[in-house]
């Protein structure tokens, strides 16, 4: 992680006694393979981080080790403990994507120290499955495009007309976090998880944009007290879509609303009759 973060980085600590609770867990039976995420995978650990460990195991054991593992919300000197116990069966099996190989757990696993692994099986296994299908990579492009068109182009003027500027900010917020996602998905780079790490790309300079990470964060900083601020600040942001690649029409609401009267007149006559008054 960059110098920038503040507080002493603690990874050495984690990654020692990580070490030593992966060489025990190990020893269990049915368990496949130990995993050192979050912080060990990441190199950047403080007093707010947690010991982060993945359990792979035998489907027929993961019950079991978790009863015993997966305690949660306790803390031995200074460390908590988030240690789930995962089904390499199951993992194995799963397709990418899936509701298992969600673009969070890819890039949660894709930073990631392997601590012990029988027979290389992990090591192979995350081979197979840190993929980004270019399929995957298109639905997500359109879904951002779309998210960011709507709250960029759209609502502001609908909030502004409807006299709420601080529904004006959520909305330049909400396209913020939508151009971040594009990002992401334009350069193949899992989503992290956003509700903690939603700049990480960013911030660690691993896509091209990082250079406009001032930009967009300057919505979370700046003192917006008037709808010409939030304009300006909107108008920033258009500029930099348009930048670094987002392109589409921009037009006003009532130029939409023109739009839909005249689809008006193509729909069909049965249509028309059943939707008229």
């Amino acid at each position: 992680m960059p110098s920038a973060y503040r507080g002493r980085n603690r990874y050495r600590t984690f990654l020692k006694a990580g070490r030593i609770i992966a060489g025990r867990i190990s020893k269990q039976k049915g368990v496949v393979g130990v995993l050192g995420t979050g912080s060990i995978g990441r190199r950047f650990g403080d007093r707010f981080s947690d010991l982060d460990l993945t359990v792979y195991a035998r489907d027929r054991e993961v019950r079991r080790l978790s009863e015993i593992i997966s305690v949660g919300w306790t803390e031995y000197k200074g460390m908590a403990f988030d240690i789930p116990v995962l089904s390499y069966d199951k993992a194995l099996r799963a397709r990418v994507p899936s509701a298992f190989w969600t673009q969070i757990e890819r890039w949660h696993q894709q930073n990631s120290q392997i601590l012990f692994d029988t027979d290389g099986r992990v090591c192979r296994m995350l081979k197979q499955k840190l993929v980004y299908p270019e399929r995957e990579r298109k639905r997500l492009l359109k879904h951002y495009h779309q998210d960011i068109h709507e709250h960029l182009v759209f609502f502001p003027e609908l909030w502004i007309e409807r006299g709420r500027l601080y529904n004006v900010i959520d909305t330049l917020t909400h396209a913020v976090r939508n151009i971040v996602l594009w990002i992401y998905a334009k350069n193949g780079v899992f989503e992290p998880y956003m509700q903690k790490w939603p700049f990480y790309h960013l911030e660690t300079g691993a896509v091209p944009e990082h250079i406009h990470l001032n930009v967009l964060t300057e919505i979370y900083t700046a003192r917006i007290e008037s709808v010409d601020a939030a304009l300006a600040m909107r108008d920033k942001l258009l500029a930099l879509c348009r930048q670094i690649g987002i392109q589409w029409e921009v037009y006003s609401f009532d130029e939409a609303h023109q739009r839909c009267v005249r689809n008006w007149s193509r729909v069909s006559a049965e249509t028309e009759r059943l939707l008229s008054w």
